[in-house]
């Protein structure tokens, strides 16, 4: 925009804004959240979280008078249910919740797995919404008895504080299982009866594509943010949407991967992905476009885990200490909250393979963030049957370069840095939104020209390809353990 741009990414963890302006972050802020974990897969914020986050933002930034928009992105998957007054009813339930095991598999007796993925571009599990909301209606009806609209995602809240428009956008709409791929709508009467969610339809929001602007800053929120009302609010698409053409992916072509609390692979296409390898095929701003993704459950949010142990180290000193020590044989698995793809696994979990008395803390840290990587090259797989000829890393996770030569040495393909990495997503919503304003032709951000190229070092190759084979058998091996111990 020829304007500064407000742009914010409403995370997993923490919710992140920036003043941007001629491609530039001028300011930028963050504020994080709670996110409660129970038994049996539950994960839940409070939206209100979400726009306490967004005041807290606002007002650390100081924005100028002349903002020319808004910018909304963030994480998709959730089931907000909203009453008359657009209040939050109850707890969310995140992308990451898989409580509703129950309820897909009624989902799957109504309707077949391989007819949903033809439908909806891929396999439907337990945190899809389909199951969510069937477990709300068979525990939780009175919460669906004073819903009013249902919203998908955290920028999707956002704009309803910011406007009061109940709106989504594409790309976080084909993430909830109620999105017709090939139709580029919603699911049809017809569908949801036989899903039996036709009382579903009157909560639906509109559907937009990303980058749209949905309506302009109401008074209350404007004196809430210290902004003068009438601004443009701009709905950008979801986070892997944001960050696919901030990564300069959202032309069809080169892949990358997002390193955050949870994480994925993806690239633009011009075709639906092969649901059966695990990929997950998503609306693209442009219509007749996809982004095809393969998601982690958990990625950084593995190193947050290991840190709330060893308290009194960083991030920073945990990888640096981490990786002092030499490549082993320790391995570990990063499913702490079970795994989406390449596999669906609402009952995987994380483990370490191979502790012996010789071992200092070190060393399991070393193995954490290996299988983190592990993790990675085992998604990259089945987003193509052979290895790219670079990966670019974005994302928080992606801000120490010793950790991203880990990547590439494990991934054995050369690494991408560009500049600004963790703030992709903030760069990505913001052009969707340029070109929806027809400022901008497309959606080709260059980043390869100034990015930094970390090469694969050879002298681990061998190893690391042997300890990945082992890294593949140990959760086949561990499977059917894991569904034990859940019951």
């Amino acid at each position: 925009m020829r304007s500064p741009a407000l742009v914010f990414d409403i995370g997993s963890s923490s919710a992140k804004g920036a003043i941007i302006a001629a491609g530039e972050i001028l300011q930028s802020a963050a504020a994080s959240y709670r996110t409660r974990f129970g038994d049996n897969g539950w994960a839940e914020q409070d939206a209100g979280d979400w726009w306490d986050a967004v005041v807290r933002i606002c007002h650390d930034l100081q924005a100028p008078s002349d903002l020319a928009g808004i910018v909304l992105t963030g994480q998709m998957q959730d089931v907000i249910l909203l009453d008359k007054n657009a209040a939050p009813i109850r707890p969310v339930m995140l992308y990451s919740d898989t409580r509703a095991k129950t309820q897909i598999a009624r989902i799957h007796q109504l309707i077949s797995p391989a007819e949903l993925v033809t439908i909806t571009g891929f396999e439907q599990g337990a945190g899809s919404l389909l199951a969510k909301l069937r477990w709300l209606r068979e525990n939780d009806a009175a919460s669906l008895e004073r819903a009013a609209g249902l919203l998908f995602g955290a920028a999707d809240y956002v704009g309803a504080c910011l406007t009061g428009a109940l709106a989504t956008d594409t790309t976080t709409a084909s993430t909830t299982g109620l999105w017709d791929l090939r139709a580029g709508a919603m699911l049809d009467a017809e569908l949801l009866a036989r899903l039996e969610l036709a009382w579903l339809q009157p909560l639906l929001p509109t559907v937009v594509p990303g980058g749209t602007q949905v309506a302009r800053l109401s008074e209350a929120a404007g004196a809430a943010l210290g902004l003068p009302a009438g601004i443009p609010v701009y709905l950008g698409p979801g986070d892997a949407g944001s960050a696919t053409i901030g990564a300069g992916c959202g032309e069809p072509g080169p892949a990358y991967a997002y390193i955050g609390t949870s994480g994925w692979v993806g690239f633009s296409a011009r075709e639906i992905g092969a649901a059966a390898a695990g990929v997950l095929t998503l609306a693209h701003p442009e219509p007749d476009r996809f982004i095809q993704v393969v998601p982690m459950m958990t990625s950084a949010g593995n190193l947050d885990w290991l840190q709330s142990i060893f308290s009194d180290r960083s991030h920073g000193e945990i990888i640096d200490e981490a990786l002092e020590r030499p490549p082993g044989s320790l391995l570990f698995l990063p499913y702490l909250h079970g795994e989406r793809a390449p596999f669906d696994d609402p009952f995987a979990r994380g483990a370490f393979i191979g502790i012996s008395a010789n071992m200092a803390k070190p060393d399991l840290w070393r193995a954490l963030l290996e299988g983190i990587a592990f993790a990675y090259r085992h998604t990259l797989s089945a987003l193509s049957p052979g290895p790219p000829d670079y990966l670019t890393l974005i994302g928080g996770g992606a801000r120490n370069t010793a950790l991203n030569q880990v990547f590439a040495d494990i991934i054995a393909v050369p690494a991408h840095l560009p500049p600004d990495a963790e703030n992709a997503g903030l760069y990505g919503a913001l052009r969707a939104a340029e070109v929806a304003a027809g400022l901008c032709d497309d959606y080709a951000i260059d980043m390869t020209s100034r990015s930094q190229i970390l090469q694969p070092d050879s002298q681990h190759q061998a190893h690391y390809m042997r300890k990945y084979q082992h890294f593949l058998a140990a959760y086949q091996a561990l499977k059917p353990l894991f569904q034990q111990l859940a019951k």
